[in-house]
């Protein structure tokens, strides 16, 4: 009784430091230098400017100290650790920080949770089934934050891919219409902003990089490179070779469009025909076992009981 009192207060010790130590990171911080030299040439510039979420601010002060105790990836996982943030919709230079130091708690609460929990509330004893469940935890919390990335990379990926078609429509009758491509692009991108946000924010991102002086090729291919989605890379493709060549880009859309409503009919046909395959599991497991049951249930009790009479004669 005495050690697991011990453990709680400690547990307890460590949840009061760590929210001591959020706060003071939260509150106590010092302010940007490049906050302070606008304010100094333009006051209003910085009290016009949209103001950042509290949530987001508290998470990123809260997550860069605890990230320190990682240690720093190579350039070149950095590089993949920021493609995937990307891909998944996190666009903040803080993003692998967040994503660091979100690992790293995972990696050190849920092991301690699972020990906790077998220990005061289950009161076993600590044997090497209890060290191994923790070791489980480790690597379960090692492994969470990278799955649960890879599933909203994923997830954004079939939301895009699903849009795609519509938003090629779109485009193709603002270009008939008499807008230039850039502007078509804006013009959809505001349009799509109800159906899909993900492809919207795309799109915006895509136009603020051309308004800014970018190239529209180069523009078009980090648009490719930030969804990872194949049919956007087709799309880019497509319109950076119109662009090149001087084609009428109202008939390569058009073209375009066609190929994709025509993908998209055969994903869905094949996912018809894979719903029969995966159906044959859920018939094997547990549809079947309860038909088997009910149809043969009663003829197995009266043989068994016609076996019983048998035998006392």
């Amino acid at each position: 009784m005495e050690s697991n009192a011990l453990l709680f207060f400690t547990t307890l010790f460590g949840m009061v430091v760590s929210l001591g130590v959020a706060a003071y990171f939260f509150f106590v911080r010092q302010a940007s230098p490049v906050e302070t030299r606008l304010r100094e040439i333009n006051p209003r510039a910085t009290d016009d400017a949209p103001q950042p979420n509290v949530s987001t601010m508290f998470v990123e002060r809260v997550a860069k100290p605890i990230a320190q105790f990682v240690p720093a990836p190579s350039p070149r996982n950095l590089r993949r650790l920021r493609k995937r943030l990307i891909q998944a919709g996190y666009y903040n230079e803080s993003a692998a920080t967040v994503y660091r130091a979100i690992r790293l708690t995972s990696m050190l609460l849920l092991p301690t949770a699972v020990f906790f929990f077998l220990t005061v509330i289950l009161r076993k004893p600590v044997d090497s089934g209890t060290i191994g469940l923790t070791v489980v935890g480790l690597c379960y919390g090692a492994f969470m934050p990278s799955f649960m990335l890879s599933r909203m990379i994923t997830k954004r990926k079939s939301k895009i891919t699903r849009a795609l078609p519509d938003a090629l429509d779109l485009m193709v009758v603002c270009v008939e219409a008499g807008l230039g491509l850039n502007a078509a692009l804006h013009r959809v991108g505001r349009e799509m902003e109800l159906v899909e946000r993900n492809l919207s924010e795309e799109l915006a991102v895509t136009n603020r990089e051309i308004r800014a002086g970018k190239p529209r090729d180069e523009a078009l291919r980090n648009l490719g490179d930030r969804t990872g989605v194949d049919d956007v890379k087709s799309l880019v493709a497509m319109l950076v070779q119109t662009d090149r060549f001087g084609t009428s880009i109202a008939d390569s859309l058009r073209v375009f469009a066609d190929s994709m409503r025509t993908k998209r009919r055969q994903r869905a046909e094949e996912m018809v025909a894979k719903a029969a395959i995966k159906l044959i599991f859920p018939l094997l497991l547990f549809i079947f076992p309860a038909l088997l049951i009910v149809l043969m249930g009663p003829a197995l009790i009266k043989i068994s009981d016609l076996f019983g009479f048998i035998g006392s004669q």
